[in-house]
């Protein structure tokens, strides 16, 4: 677990922990405390029923570095990532410890069961969460107890500036916090076409989420550690999925057990830094499937990007000389699509952007290709991406 001022949630989920179901003595817990500056400090005064390992950072290093802390640490040969706000099912750690009995390299991730609970009140909440907080204590009145329910509703309409709890840890440990959540699956649709295997799904890498994630150590030491070249929030999960992936690691989706995301204020710099840190992925993995991700922030869906991505490798398989300056071409123009975002400015004259306007060669090879992957009625998802890019 690593956290960041996610405190009292941080606790709750160490709280609702005690409850698995798999033999505590063979299990730890090893908490990264990334230099906080709320109360999180007190967690390391706390008794839980499992093994325990409290490390605090002296300066903020980053999710990756915290990442990396965690598994120089953990003697398991199991690893199991969850972020400081996840409640786990009581059978979670079971579950994921036996699916990894069979396979060596598995990767086992947790979309399809993801939910969201509001186990705090903050006054960061924007609109949205406090909509959906009061709508649900309507809804699940029956459920909390009246004089709980109004001082709850009161201090929520009142927009206090106070943070505060909305359970105890007896509540938390009796699973209590499943009275306000809400079903918030992430790729649903994707599993619900490509199965929990992902088979024929070319980016089962997005599953790789470390809110809710398991594999052995043994695969990490193959293909490393965390990336720690990332800044802020995002990628360093995906680059470390697209390493395993490329490993041969089998990347599933395991919908028997739920995880709880305790509701938390959204920053608004995430977005950005996104943007800015899957520029640096891009940078680490100049490939096509990494780049042509990219589309996906110009409201190209999943399907279409993986439609795109599978006709790429199978015309490299095929026919690479067929394609040889519109791959250097694409990885141009996916850096130009997400500079340009970053930046915040429009998305478009990505041929002079890009700089290919400016190479007559180059230019003139790539059109090249383009004509003879038409004349032979090859690549006409790439034919059209091309054509989309290079008009908008």
């Amino acid at each position: 677990m690593i956290s960041y001022n996610k405190y009292p949630q941080n606790l709750f989920s160490l709280y609702a922990l005690e409850n698995q179901t798999f033999d505590h003595s063979k299990m730890e817990v090893i908490f990264v405390d990334d230099a906080s500056t709320d109360e999180t400090y007190t967690i390391k005064n706390q008794s839980f029923n499992f093994p325990f390992k409290y490390i605090q950072c002296n300066t903020n290093v980053g999710r990756s570095k915290t990442k990396n802390i965690g598994i120089e640490e953990a003697k398991g040969e199991i690893l199991i990532f969850i972020d400081s706000e996840m409640i786990l099912d009581p059978d979670f750690v079971e579950q994921h410890f036996l699916l990894h009995q069979t396979e060596k390299k598995l990767v086992v991730a947790g979309c399809l069961q993801h939910y969201g609970t509001f186990t705090v009140y903050e006054p960061g909440f924007n609109k949205r969460q406090r909509r959906r907080l009061l709508a649900l204590i309507k809804k699940k009145r029956k459920w909390i107890p009246r004089e709980r329910r109004v001082s709850f509703r009161k201090r929520i309409e009142n927009k206090t500036t106070d943070k505060f709890p909305l359970f105890t840890k007896e509540q938390i440990q009796k699973a209590q916090y499943k009275v306000l959540a809400f079903h918030e699956p992430v790729f649903r649709e994707i599993i619900e076409f490509f199965g929990l295997e992902l088979k024929d799904y070319t980016m089962p890498w997005k599953f790789v989420i470390t809110r809710n994630v398991s594999l052995k150590k043994s695969l990490i030491e193959a293909v490393g550690p965390f990336y720690e070249g990332f800044q802020g929030h995002g990628c360093e999960d995906w680059e470390f999925g697209y390493r395993l992936y490329k490993y041969g690691a089998k990347i599933i989706e395991y919908p028997n057990v739920c995880v709880y995301h305790q509701e938390h204020p959204r920053s608004k710099e995430n977005s950005k830094e996104n943007i800015k840190n899957y520029l640096t992925f891009l940078n680490q993995h100049p490939n096509f499937d990494v780049g042509a991700l990219s589309l996906a922030w110009l409201k190209k869906s999943f399907f279409e990007v993986n439609e795109i991505i599978t006709e790429y490798y199978r015309i490299s398989e095929e026919s690479p000389q067929m394609i040889t300056y519109m791959t250097k071409g694409f990885n141009a123009l996916f850096n130009s699509v997400l500079n340009n975002l970053y930046e915040g400015r429009k998305v478009t004259n990505l041929l002079s952007v890009s700089g290919i306007e400016n190479d007559l060669e180059w230019k003139e090879q790539i059109f090249k290709e383009r004509e003879n992957l038409t004349n032979e009625n090859k690549g006409t998802k790439l034919v059209e991406t091309l054509d989309y890019l290079l008009n908008l």
